[in-house]
């Protein structure tokens, strides 16, 4: 068929058979069962000036993932981190793929979980230390672990040769510092391998390294130097103990105050005695703090004489600690969210106590409250879960109405599903990351005070129905 005897066709045809074509060809390049709810969210973390953080979560049939990147306003610093996750992220979706049949027919999805934590050098330098988890089956997951160091002001990034001498003569006592502390691990006994660990210090130029106030820390991935039961390795070594290995230019950059006064403690709210017989509701926020969000949500809950549990994540309650203090002191309950949002059912033991360790430390650290139960991302768990919730006596806290905010984005809508279905001893998940939640916020408070309920912690929940310390509640659903 030639050109002029196409031109003939009604133009009504031409067009069906073009959009026919984009169809076959999208569909076909296209892998559809992979396609679901994703959402992307950038903050500017006070803790951590001239940074950005952007969060980005996913979940699909197949996979969740959640991944943390700490942007500046600099792209020659942003370039190499950008790679590096994008290379991460591809090589789990390859990997996704190839086990699509066994993802199908098993009762678990694969997860990608990518978090970067800030060490501050100075006010304009940071370490940024990337940690990524990958499980797509099997027996255990992947661990990957990344350093960058980033100069603000000289919009640089930091190499080890500008922090450490690198003539032999500061490097050997290094490494006899690093090989000392590696010896002392009692977790290591029978796993380390010498001549691995020896050939991962000859090269200085490619150590996993960061810098902070504190410690000089190296880290090895899996397999790097050890036994893979051994899992990654993490050496820390007193600031003071390499002073005199240090650059000046660093010296100057460490330096610290004559006196460091001890930070003051947040007291806990106390609670007050409830009726037995009363009408109370549990309203719950998580994913936060956030910046803009949660003070709405604090104010619009004062204005109420409304009490609350925020499950806030380790990560964000260390970007933003003013706000998770403000959570405390104005009387709300505060719970554990993870560090770093991951899908705690695809982790190890291991790997599911880091988190979990890691979140209320950051989170007792950020707002003087030591988070008393625990809320499990997605609200995925299984046996390794709940047995390192037990062992902690941590009661696992999921929902009886999910006001699906994170899904509308839509005040009337939450107020909608929140109304429907609240009852008595109802435990309400929203999140405060979300702004229609708080436009939500003041209409639906009014409507459940004028209902006669009282708005109560999840601890007082708890305590009030007499609950075990252990186990999994999800608050009344009729």
């Amino acid at each position: 068929m030639c050109s002029s005897d196409l031109l003939k066709w009604p133009s009504w045809v031409l067009l069906s058979i073009f959009i026919a074509g984009i169809y076959y060809f999208i569909s076909s390049g296209t892998d559809t069962s992979l396609q679901a709810f994703s959402r992307t969210e950038t903050t500017s973390p006070a803790a951590f000036p001239g940074l950005n953080l952007e969060t980005r979560t996913k979940e699909t049939k197949s996979y969740t993932l959640a991944i943390s990147t700490p942007i500046t306003e600099i792209e020659n610093l942003n370039k190499p981190m950008k790679e590096w996750i994008q290379t991460q992220e591809r090589d789990f979706l390859e990997l996704v793929k190839a086990n699509r049949q066994v993802l199908d027919s098993e009762e678990f999805r694969a997860h990608l979980n990518i978090k970067a934590e800030p060490k501050k050098v100075s006010d304009t330098m940071y370490t940024l230390v990337f940690e990524a988890y990958q499980y797509t089956g099997g027996a255990n997951g992947q661990a990957a672990v990344k350093t960058f160091t980033i100069d603000l002001a000289n919009q640089k990034m930091v190499q080890l040769a500008d922090v450490i001498r690198m003539d032999e003569e500061s490097l050997t006592p290094l490494r006899a510092m690093i090989k000392k502390q590696i010896g002392e691990k009692d977790e290591l006994q029978g796993y380390l391998f010498d001549d691995l660990l020896d050939e991962a210090l000859e090269n200085p130029s490619s150590w996993k390294w960061s810098l902070s106030g504190k410690n000089f820390t190296l880290y090895f991935n899996e397999y790097e130097i050890a036994a893979g039961a051994a899992g990654a390795v993490k050496v820390k070594i007193p600031i003071e103990q390499i002073r005199p290995l240090l650059k000046d230019e660093i010296a100057q950059h460490l330096k610290l105050p004559d006196i460091q006064l001890p930070e003051p403690e947040v007291k806990e709210p106390e609670a007050p005695p409830l009726d037995p017989n009363g009408k109370y509701i549990a309203l719950t926020f998580d994913d936060g703090p956030h910046p803009k969000v949660t003070p709405l949500i604090l104010d619009i809950l004062k204005k109420h004489n409304a009490k609350a549990t925020f499950y806030m994540l380790g990560s964000q309650a260390q970007f933003y600690p003013a706000i998770a203090s403000q959570v405390a002191e104005e009387g709300h309950e505060i719970g554990n969210h993870s560090d770093s949002h991951a899908d705690l059912s695809s982790l190890g033991e291991k790997e599911i106590r880091k988190e979990m360790e890691e979140a209320s430390s950051k989170i007792k650290e950020a707002s003087g409250q030591l988070p008393a139960t625990v809320r499990p991302p997605y609200g995925a768990m299984n046996e390794d879960v709940k047995k390192i919730a037990g062992m902690a006596h941590t009661p696992l806290i999921l929902w009886s109405v999910d006001s699906l905010d994170w899904k509308t984005l839509n005040a009337s809508a939450i107020q909608k599903i929140v109304k429907a279905n609240a009852v008595p001893g109802s435990i309400v998940l929203m999140h405060d990351i979300h702004k229609p939640t708080a436009e939500a916020l003041p209409d639906l408070l009014n409507y459940l005070e004028k209902e006669g309920y009282e708005f109560i912690t999840v601890s007082q929940l708890l305590s009030l129905q007499e609950q075990e310390v252990t186990g999994t509640f999800f608050g009344k659903r009729q």
